[in-house]
């Protein structure tokens, strides 16, 4: 990859982390009154001038541009401006759209292409968000003039050098240090105004110049050259020390030394005498002395309190920081770990061989899978990324809805913290989403409704993320008006999905139509629903992750969504199944109960199906050989499984078990994927201890067949 390929993409990288940073910080921080704290508002401001410089470098001037209007926008707040809750909530709106829009471009550079979308509407908007602070730059102005007034008669006799940058060049602090930088060697000393260039300062230097003075400068046309090899530079001037003030600074030090002498002879003669007989010329100077004296040293304090302020700032930040790795990075690593857990069954498999040590061969073979199980449990844990990102932007899916249909809507969050996969994160937020969404629009009633209903009238939202055994669960809770059993079915009927009538079926049954494609009861499609598109992508989803879902609703209370999904997706713990000659893996997380042969009764309906009754619940029965097309070694009799999932529970009959192991997951080859049973009824393979290819069964599909 080259250079510029590198850079492109730890821009990419960076920045986009920036901004989902910024958005949460947006909309997890505000307050009550809708306020942000003075350490939010650094942040953000400091975000915004990254993005900022790091577009400049990268010569993206109308991404630069349009976050250093944010930039300035948070400069001021920092600075003391205070805002009302309507205007917070207009700048956070703003800064919001902003981040969109970055995302959008920054998506655009990941592509390979240049940002070139029109930054007008929102640089506007972002420019007159405080308008009204005219008085506040003309002091700030006057401020300026003085100190540069201060600085110019403070150090007459030096080389004073006024520095303008090109308008909108951005970075104007950064700049100044680089002017610094080559000037170095060229003086005995240096004064800036602004003083300390290292704070942020654009602003004031785009104003009104950068403002050099030179302590015996050695060259002024070295320093000239100097000066114009500086990028973005406008213009500069150079005003050089005249021969009457060198003057009069040697008669200011001549005489200084003649008062020096004649005190060291005061002194000499009675020490007494000198208290009263000093003149107040010496007075006012002693005193002048003193008091520049006690002016350094009460800066030098304040330098060193904020040193140790910034240090001990940083160590704060420091314990917050994460290792980044790259993804790719850790596939390879959890890729090695699923080889030697193949290994490790070879291992074992080996040590049943005759003419060896099967005490010490068992005892390494043991040491294998304690060290196979700790290097598992590493590696997950770097895999593991914290919810809490996915649950933020729910956060502001909330508030837009909220602000679009008049609903009050508090995001209630639970268990942010709670880690997952990183492959189940990056699937997971668009069934959130969907989720979220079908809970304002269908769930939650509007604040009139509520009242009427005895219910407050703003509703509550709950989203919570735990861990149960292998497996993470997530929780979306609404207190609205619950699923309509009646006009659900109803609506199945009607698009065929069910012939049942509405006494036959069951609250879960009736509830689980919803995800159905196509399916939904609003009559009229809206901006958020109505197309029957959002559960169904929640469905599928969910599926592809090896995880179920289950509803559960009360008319006038609310409705619970609870979706399970494996802690990993590439190691599962399965159980080995026979069916006629071959061997196939059904996974643990499904499996309810096992029923040995002989132990259980089989009853056939009128239409001849299989049916098992189980503590007085009636399950259909699926033979496994029968689906598969295989014959099976025991026509009658064999070992029932009573397996369960978000669609159902069912029983499915195999010849044999032989056991319970951890599995790799691997794709299907693309040559088994012809076969149709293949490719519906499997979720993927796994190498077994021998050698052979086991395939994982997806229960979900025997459910619906």
């Amino acid at each position: 990859m080259s250079g510029i390929d590198s850079m492109t993409e730890f821009y990419v990288y960076e920045n986009m982390q920036l901004l989902e940073q910024l958005e949460e910080i947006l909309l997890s921080g505000q307050s009550d009154t809708g306020e942000l704290s003075q350490e939010e508002i650094e942040e953000i401001f400091r975000a915004m001038h990254t993005i900022k410089g790091s577009s400049a470098m990268m010569g993206y001037d109308s991404l630069m541009n349009l976050t250093h209007s944010i930039e300035d926008v948070f400069d001021e707040i920092r600075s003391g401006r205070k805002l009302t809750q309507s205007k917070w909530e207009e700048v956070i709106d703003v800064v919001l759209a902003i981040i969109d829009f970055l995302k959008d471009e920054i998506s655009k550079v990941q592509e390979g292409l240049f940002p070139q979308a029109s930054i007008e509407e929102l640089y506007q908007r972002s420019s007159n968000l405080l308008k009204e602070d005219i008085e506040e730059n003309i002091s700030y102005n006057t401020q300026v003039d003085e100190t540069v007034d201060e600085v110019v008669n403070l150090d007459s006799n030096g080389m004073k050098i006024k520095v303008f940058f090109e308008d909108g060049c951005g970075m104007e602090s950064i700049r100044a240090l680089g002017v610094l930088m080559s000037l170095e060697g060229m003086h005995s000393s240096i004064k800036t105004v602004p003083e300390n260039l290292e704070d942020d300062c654009d602003g004031e230097i785009a104003q009104n110049g950068l403002l050099l003075v030179l302590e015996n400068p050695i060259d002024k046309e070295a320093i000239e050259k100097a000066i114009q090899g500086t990028m973005f530079l406008k213009c500069f001037e150079i005003e050089e020390p005249n021969e009457n003030n060198k003057e009069e600074v040697a008669e200011a030090e001549v005489s200084e030394k003649i008062e020096e002498i004649e005190i060291k002879e005061d002194l000499n003669k009675e020490e007494t005498v000198i208290e009263e007989t000093i003149t107040n010329k010496e007075e006012t100077h002693a005193l002048e002395v003193v008091k520049e004296e006690s002016q350094t040293e009460v800066k030098e304090n304040k330098i060193e309190e904020k040193k140790t302020l910034d240090k001990n700032k940083s160590n704060k930040e420091t314990k917050n920081n994460f290792l980044t790795v790259n993804i790719n990075k850790i596939d390879m690593l959890m890729n090695l770990v699923g080889e030697i857990v193949t290994t490790e069954s070879m291992v074992e498999k080996q040590s049943q061989l005759e003419n060896f040590d099967r005490d010490n061969f068992e005892k390494q073979a043991r040491r294998l899978h304690q060290l196979t199980a700790e290097l598992q449990d590493v590696v997950m844990s770097i895999r593991m990324v914290p919810i809490s990102s996915t649950f933020t932007k729910m956060q502001r899916v909330v508030r837009d809805m909220s602000k679009k249909t008049g609903k009050i809507v508090d995001l209630e969050l639970i268990g942010e913290q709670t880690e997952v996969d990183k492959t189940i994160l990056e699937n997971i937020s668009d069934p959130l989403m969907h989720m979220i969404r079908n809970s304002m629009d269908h769930g939650v009633e509007m604040p009139e409704e509520r009242k009427a209903a005895g219910k407050p009238e703003k509703a509550t939202v709950t989203l919570e993320a735990k861990n149960t055994g292998g497996d993470v669960v997530i929780v979306i809770k609404d207190d609205g008006r619950g699923l309509n059993k009646e006009a659900i079915v109803k609506k199945a009927i009607e698009k065929g999905i069910t012939t049942k009538r509405l006494e036959e079926i069951s609250d879960k049954e009736a509830y689980n139509f919803i995800m159905a494609p196509g399916f939904s009861t609003k009559e009229a499609v809206t901006e958020y629903s109505g197309r029957g598109v959002g559960m169904d992508v929640v469905h599928t989803n969910i599926k592809k992750l090896r995880g179920s879902i289950t509803i559960d609703s009360e008319s006038g209370k609310g409705t619970m969504f609870i979706i399970r999904i494996p802690l990993t997706l590439a190691i599962i713990d399965g159980m080995k199944v026979e069916i006629g000659n071959e061997i196939y893996i059904i996974p643990s997380l499904n499996i309810k109960e096992v029923f040995r042969s002989g132990s259980y009764e089989t009853v056939k309906n009128p239409n001849g199906e299989e049916h098992s009754i189980v503590r007085g619940n009636c399950y259909k029965i699926h033979r496994l050989a029968e689906i598969l097309g295989i014959e099976s070694k025991d026509k009658n009799e064999g070992i029932m499984i009573l397996v369960e999932s978000e669609i159902g529970n069912i029983c499915i009959i195999v010849d044999k078990i032989i056991g319970q192991q951890n599995v790799v997951i691997k794709p299907i080859p693309q040559l088994l994927t012809q076969f149709e049973k293949v490719q519906s009824y499997m979720s993927g393979c796994s190498i077994l201890e021998d050698g052979s290819i086991s395939l994982i069964f997806d229960v979900n599909s025997i459910i619906t067949r």
